[in-house]
């Protein structure tokens, strides 16, 4: 056996140690790169579902419905009678 055997199988058994371990840790990053993305896509829907929410709300409290706007006019129609019926009795 020569000198330099010992010393190359040793190198290649490093440099594949090395190489090992520098796989792991770009797989690690990479697994906690898409966990991470993943983590702020859920985040982001949720942020957007809960304004969605809101919107939603502020336009059920501001907005009016038909039947709303059927009484609304069913109560003015009732009041301009009214003051039809005053004005005509004033005469």
């Amino acid at each position: 056996m020569s000198f330099k055997e010992p010393f190359v199988r040793n190198l290649i058994a490093l440099a594949v140690t090395i190489a090992a371990a520098l796989s792991g840790y770009f797989a690690a990053y990479t697994g906690l790169r898409v966990e991470l993305a993943g983590k702020a896509e859920e985040r982001y829907v949720a942020e957007v579902d809960i304004r969605l929410s809101r919107l939603e709300a502020i336009i059920n409290e501001r907005f009016a419905t038909r039947d709303d706007l059927y009484a609304l006019k069913k109560e003015m129609m009732d009041k301009l009678t009214a003051i039809e019926t005053t004005l005509s009795k004033m005469e």
